[in-house]
């Protein structure tokens, strides 16, 4: 190969600039990478004095000639950008004029990339006639980058195209126009493929325009949990900004709705929600599965004041909500809260306690430390601790009443400790919700099973290549992977016949339900959950296995 003398490089394109003779100079540049740098620079420097109307056609052709548009050649894309900005006038008699599809991608990245308006009708032109998917793909972009809110018609029209390629481009232009046209439109596409909408959803989160956020907030209420879950997720990354949009479904006598919005308003730990989830309970909700979400989601809330009207859900007749409750109050303790609590602990049923219990079963470290000098609480939790609660919960309180100088009390109740159980059914717990795997842990314990319990999906589904449950129990509504993807990656192992799978939901969509029959859940249990049902669906799973092995 033939080494090129730098100085005839730039003699010889400095000739053909004067001349203005396109073809040779385009020959000369064909040959700028191997120039060293110093040469390069002069180059562009000597191309920036040239006329902009033989100049930056020139830059064009040489930035289609390498087919990867403006991106190819940084150092001549700069100065392309850096005319264009001078004569924005000239790309767009560029625009109109060009039929080759290499150039009129690169002018319409140009167009673009300097928010040129004038451009928009060229562009839109473009879209009604040209072929080349490559030219449709620029222009989209273009005019989304652009902002011209008459693009938002056509453009939405490409969400349906055969290419994916011009879909993904007309959902990022419409992501860029933000109007609430264009946020509609954007809506209108979900639901068709999971990527595509959670490209959709990244948009309406990056945007955070009022129509953006509506639309999220309406997906709370859609029927595909993949959907539900991801507009969940969006809306808790939002963060305050999504607070009073949620705060509103709270008006709604609608359970499915109430408790995705308390579960992202305690996730979000706004307090700007405290007043609104306290007035919903002061309505007293009849669908406990709202009163388990509200306190759950006080219990991720710092509440300054009003902390004592927690108390009254430790006397809900469900347990899962006294649970919650618990819970609540153990992370707003006051001085308030021991008075009311410890006058509760005096006052219950003396043979069930289903208080104390609670504040055992729930982990209620707190509360557990203050109450723990009551003498009644003291014995109760000598013989709940001793006989009945699950090992890690013993275990749990035992190490807590150590580390705060009551070692004495600690051994007492090591030495109650019950000889090894018999060999039980091992149960996997699967569920976002620690108060609810408390819950499983409980009941599971009390009915003679092992219970093994997984916050995250993608930890129980690492355990099964080494550990085989006798039957699964998991929720449906989790971030990341749901109850049906869980249910799909363990049936790709283990059959419906060897290893059962029940779904412990709040959800009663017909969609979902028959998603996860599909999938190969055994069967489907609405929430809250107690001893019985859980009991009851063991026994019609297992069979034989469970009454022989079961305590």
């Amino acid at each position: 190969m033939t080494e090129i003398n730098p100085r005839h490089f730039i003699e010889e394109l400095r000739f053909d600039i004067e001349s203005r003779d396109a073809l040779k100079a385009r020959l000369v540049m064909a040959h700028f990478r191997e120039m060293d740098a110093a040469t390069q620079r002069m180059a562009l420097f000597e191309l920036y004095r040239g006329p902009d109307d033989f100049v930056l056609p020139l830059l064009v052709g040489l930035l289609a000639a390498d087919g990867n548009g403006a991106e190819s050649r940084p150092a001549i894309r700069e100065l392309l950008f850096s005319k264009a900005l001078d004569n924005p006038e000239m790309v767009t008699r560029l625009l109109v004029r060009e039929i080759q599809p290499a150039h009129c991608e690169v002018l319409a990245e140009i167009a673009g990339e300097i928010k040129l308006a004038a451009a928009t009708p060229t562009l839109l032109g473009i879209l009604n006639g040209a072929d080349d998917e490559r030219v449709l793909r620029s222009a989209i972009l273009a005019l989304g980058m652009i902002g011209d809110p008459s693009a938002t018609t056509p453009v939405s029209e490409f969400l349906y195209a055969g290419s994916a390629e011009l879909v993904i481009a007309a959902i990022h232009a419409l992501a860029l126009l933000r109007t609430p046209t264009a946020i509609q439109r954007l809506a209108q596409k979900l639901g068709a493929d999971p990527d595509l909408d959670a490209m959709i959803l990244d948009a309406f989160t990056a945007s955070q325009e009022p129509e953006a956020l509506e639309r999220l907030n309406a997906l709370l209420s859609a029927q595909q949990a993949q959907l539900r879950n991801a507009a969940k997720q969006r809306l808790t990354n939002i963060g305050s900004k999504a607070v009073p949009v949620l705060i509103g479904n709270l008006r709604f006598d609608d359970p499915d709705l109430l408790i995705h919005t308390l579960n992202v308003l305690g996730d979000i730990g706004d307090v700007t929600a405290i007043a609104a989830i306290r007035k919903l309970l002061h309505n007293e909700p009849r669908d406990a599965n709202v009163r388990f979400a509200a306190y759950e989601a006080l219990g991720r809330l710092p509440m300054a004041k009003g902390a004592f009207a927690l108390a009254q859900g430790l006397t809900d007749p469900v347990e899962n909500v006294r649970c919650a409750a618990a819970g609540a109050i153990d992370h707003n303790y006051n001085t308030v809260l021991a008075a009311g609590i410890k006058n509760m602990l005096r006052d219950e049923d003396p043979v069930d306690r289903p208080i104390s219990r609670t504040i055992m079963d729930t982990h209620c470290d707190t509360i557990f430390l203050d109450v723990i000098q009551e003498e009644h609480f003291r014995d109760t939790a000598m013989t709940y601790l001793g006989h009945q609660a699950h090992e890690d919960t013993r275990d749990h309180f035992v190490q807590l009443l150590a580390a705060n100088g009551m070692a004495e009390f600690a051994a007492a109740i090591r030495g109650r400790i019950n000889a090894p159980a018999p060999e039980s059914l091992k149960v996997f717990a699967v569920d976002d919700s620690r108060m609810v795997l408390n819950i499983y842990r409980s009941i599971l314990h009390n009915l003679g099973c092992t219970p093994v319990v997984f916050e995250f999906p993608a930890e129980a589904i690492a355990r099964l290549e080494t550990e085989i449950p006798d039957l699964i129990f998991t929720d449906l509504n989790m971030p990341e992977i749901n109850g049906i993807d869980l249910t799909r990656a363990v049936r790709r192992r283990h059959p419906k016949e060897r290893l059962p799978i029940i779904m412990v939901t709040t959800q009663n969509e017909c969609q979902d339900n028959e998603a996860a029959h599909r999938a190969g859940v055994n069967a489907i249990l609405n929430k809250p959950f107690n001893a019985s049902m859980l009991q009851t669906a063991m026994e019609t799973h297992l069979g034989r296995s469970f009454q022989q092995r079961a305590v």
